[in-house]
């Protein structure tokens, strides 16, 4: 019993079982001691939020307030062009797992994605997807209080967040459509969309996919192979808890983490990267590397944890399999529908590297060969560029961003 309630604590949040079965569940959020933090010399870019992040470095933000069909509340981050007339069509980036909208600025002006974008013209819309430490509100759901908030994996991020994203920016900016970059389960979920809502494609100029996920026969990385076996017992374990929150910020894991890459990052949190994910020592400056862990863990559903295990175990690209019975009530069939890549029909870019241990070439020329409007399956030149490389990386202004730009420079008269 001892084990199970430090196991939530450490992982969900403070339980209270007995014999019998859970009680009661509390969330909790310990205290971001700023002093404390200063004084133990942390950098401040660690604590700083998104808006103090931009505001330190010289970059306007207005936050944007989104709602979706299903009630959702999220958060969207808007830098505007720093320059007099404004190029192209308004960019809209997605994050990947256990991530935010931090992650396009965390490695500084002249790294972060979102800083370049603007610096070269571009209006910028860094989104939240559902559930994260910025998108954490619900028009009727409290999460700190009701399980049923959780119930969701990338499949509603896919078919509900981005679909009232996209909207909310062609309305706000009256353009017609919208450049899309997504990392990791940011380009997921876009697949997802354009699948399951394929009348959105008409308002996507051009999909950028950095790192892209959709099969994932080939994934190299051990320990989500390993997880993917045990992720319906955990699963079943949190929703016995009546919990569906996982990994979530200002919890005990966050802080042990974040404190851990502030004493060693390329050690210890480079390494946990190479284990995870691949990575190559050096590739992402130290500076950044403390910084980028001071950011993760923020908050994702057992159930998108799930589904990404489903993937894996399967070896297909498929919507949450709900069990049996469930399955016939959400889809009127025994098994899971997979997506239907081939709806897919706006321009899409991909993105890869050979190092990639979530993302393997293997899977992207899987997913490649099925999309029907490929402009190109660029692999990044470098044989250690990684996942997080294509975010953080000391070279991916030179080999990822200036292909973006280049693109978007050909995109913006079509």
């Amino acid at each position: 019993m001892m084990l199970l309630t430090v196991l939530c604590s450490v992982f969900v949040g403070v339980c209270s079982v007995s014999a019998s079965g859970p009680k009661k569940l509390l969330t909790y959020s310990l205290s971001d001691n700023r002093p404390l933090k200063k004084a133990l010399g942390y950098d401040e870019d660690v604590f700083f939020n998104f808006t103090e992040l931009t505001s330190k470095y010289g970059y306007l933000t207005e936050d944007h307030v989104v709602t979706t069909e299903d009630g959702y509340i999220l958060n969207v981050f808007r830098i505007p062009s720093k320059c007099d007339n404004t190029k192209g069509y308004p960019v809209i980036l997605m994050h990947g797992l256990v991530d935010s909208s931090d992650a396009w600025i965390l490695a500084g002006p002249q790294v972060g994605l979102a800083y370049i974008l603007s610096d070269n013209c571009y209006d910028v819309w860094a989104a939240n997807g559902r559930g994260n430490t910025y998108s954490r509100n619900h028009i009727s759901l409290d999460p700190n209080k009701d399980p049923e908030y959780w119930n969701f994996s990338f499949d509603e991020t896919g078919n509900y967040d981005l679909p009232a994203i996209i909207d909310y920016v062609t309305q706000t900016t009256e353009k017609p459509k919208v450049y899309y970059v997504g990392h990791s389960q940011g380009t997921t979920d876009y697949f997802i969309m354009a699948s399951l809502r394929p009348e959105y494609n008409t308002k996507i100029q051009l999909s950028v996919n950095l790192a892209p996920i959709a099969f994932m026969k080939y994934i190299k990385s051990p320990i989500p192979i390993i997880l993917a076996q045990q992720t319906e017992i955990f699963k079943k374990f949190l929703d016995e808890l009546g919990f569906g929150e996982i990994f979530a910020k200002q919890q005990i894991l966050h802080h042990l983490v974040e404190k851990i890459c502030q004493l060693a990052p390329e050690p210890i949190c480079g390494t946990g990267l190479a284990l995870t994910t691949g990575y190559k020592r050096d590739s992402i400056s130290e500076r950044t590397l403390s910084i980028a862990f001071g950011h993760l863990l923020v908050g994702i559903s057992s159930k998108t944890f799930s589904h990404f295990g489903q993937l894996i175990v399967s070896k297909k690209f498929q919507r949450y399999d709900e069990g049996k019975e469930g399955n016939f009530q959400r889809y009127g069939t025994e098994r899971p529908p997979d997506y239907n890549i081939s709806l897919v029909t706006s321009p899409v870019l991909l993105i890869c590297g050979i190092n990639d241990w979530v993302s393997s070439l293997e899977d992207v020329n899987e997913l490649s060969s099925k999309l029907p409007n490929m402009v190109e399956e660029y692999v990044v030149p470098d044989p250690t560029w990684s996942h997080n490389n294509h975010l953080w990386g000391i070279n991916a202004p030179k080999y990822v961003f200036n292909k973006i730009l280049s693109y978007f420079r050909v995109y913006d008269v079509k």
